[in-house]
């Protein structure tokens, strides 16, 4: 039957429907009269049924999914701005150590340092490893699960892993400052009478590459930072013109990429003038920030470096923190009621959040999603809405507060014990 033709056919005879399965052997079919309107009108009818349908089970979903994001938005709003007014000392173990050591967080405990040794000591105050030396000030740096320590104005690093340590560099110049990747390698500033270099050096001691850099011709290097592949490696510079002071930041590519370029330089920014920037900082494989008297450069650089965002700073800038998806500044307020202002970037250099505050801070460092502020008997935790979600006074002087990677679980260490702690 060809498409168009009459829609229903009628078999006449005995009722098929009156029982029998049986059927006339000549049975006669009658067409009924119809047209093409009909048809359609029918067909017409029953797709938009179908279509109705559908939208209606697309539109049910949406909404579903649409409260379902709600619900879990404002849940989690609600845990994120939990509030704490006391803690639970979980353990506690008295110091062995003098008043001097250093603290840092570190693999499943933290490290412990000072001008005689470093150890690694995990949150049942077991001793993972232990390393003595004499060093006039120790600096420690780390990336992913290496560390190293370096003796500032002296002329050795040791290198280290969870299992202890991995070699050591001992350099002819005077150490100015130190990093490491995630590898073991690291990298040095050494100053001599008139000249600087940043060298790179493997666990095993052996140089692997040294890039020399002037007083007249490059400047003084204020500070350095290296990516975590240690391929890169940013660098600020600071040098008088005339009767200006002027900064440099400089990129160095230690890739097959830089090989063809001059001292390994794949990019230069010469657009602070009359200002200092002291702090430079890769906090992504691919994102450096640079931070200076009064401006932030964030750059982007997979191999060579361009200029993503720049913020001008209009208040004095007190302190700088980084974390890996943010950059937080503390500013001089104290001209507009509360003593400092602190604004959280994120890294293509939106603001996250900013907030005034009084309290007096020693330390002030990002924990995941969370801030954490310090002095010498109070320690406080903000979100990354800025809400103080709480502040703690302890009774003996707080050396400092380690972060667990969970919010709300920390090792506080104050003058005689080392404490596991949990807000609650």
């Amino acid at each position: 039957m060809k498409r168009g033709d009459v829609m229903a056919d009628i078999i006449s005879g005995k009722s098929r429907f009156d029982g029998s399965d049986k059927i006339g052997k000549n049975p006669k079919v009658i067409k009924l009269a119809g047209d093409d309107t009909y048809s359609t009108q029918v067909n017409k009818q029953a797709a938009e049924k179908i279509r109705k349908h559908r939208r209606n089970v697309i539109i049910g979903a949406v909404i579903v999914i649409i409260i379902a994001i709600i619900a879990g938005v404002l849940l989690f709003r609600y845990l994120d701005g939990r509030t704490y007014s006391s803690y639970n000392i979980l353990s506690s173990f008295n110091r062995d150590d003098t008043e001097t050591a250093s603290y840092v967080e570190y693999g499943s405990g933290y490290i412990r340092y000072s001008n005689d040794g470093i150890a690694y000591i995990d949150r049942k105050n077991n001793t993972i490893w232990n390393e003595t030396y004499s060093m006039q000030k120790p600096q420690v740096k780390q990336c992913g699960e290496s560390v190293a320590v370096g003796d500032i104005n002296g002329s050795s690093i040791y290198i280290f892993n969870k299992e202890g340590l991995l070699g050591k560099v001992d350099t002819s110049l005077t150490i100015s400052q130190i990093e490491v990747g995630s590898q073991g390698v690291v990298v040095a500033v050494l100053e001599d009478n008139t000249a600087n270099y940043i060298n790179m050096y493997n666990t095993d001691g052996s140089k692997i590459y040294s890039v020399k850099t002037t007083l007249e011709g490059d400047g003084y290097p204020l500070d350095i930072s290296i990516s975590e592949d240690a391929k890169k490696l940013i660098a600020s510079f600071v040098y008088v013109s005339g009767e200006e002071m002027k900064t440099n930041v400089v990129f160095y590519n230690f890739s097959e990429v830089g090989q063809n370029e001059t001292e390994r330089v794949v990019g230069g920014f010469n657009h602070y003038d009359n200002t200092l920037v002291p702090d430079v900082e890769f906090v992504n494989q691919t994102t450096a920030v640079a931070v200076g008297e009064n401006i932030i450069s964030i750059y982007n650089i997979k191999e060579y470096p361009t200029l993503s965002k720049e913020i001008s700073v209009e208040n004095t800038i007190e302190h700088v923190f980084w974390g890996s998806k943010y950059i937080g500044l503390v500013l001089d307020n104290s001209e507009n009621g509360d003593l400092y202002k602190m604004v959280v970037y994120d890294l293509s250099g939106s603001i996250v959040f900013q907030t005034t505050f009084s309290t007096q801070y020693d330390s002030i460092k990002f924990d995941s999603d969370s801030i954490l502020m310090s002095s010498s008997n109070v320690f406080s935790v903000m979100n990354m809405y800025g809400k103080l979600l709480t502040t703690q006074t302890v009774e003996l002087p707080i050396d400092t507060v380690l972060t667990t990677g969970s919010r709300g679980s920390y090792v506080l260490i104050n003058s005689k014990y080392i404490q596991n702690i949990k807000l609650k």
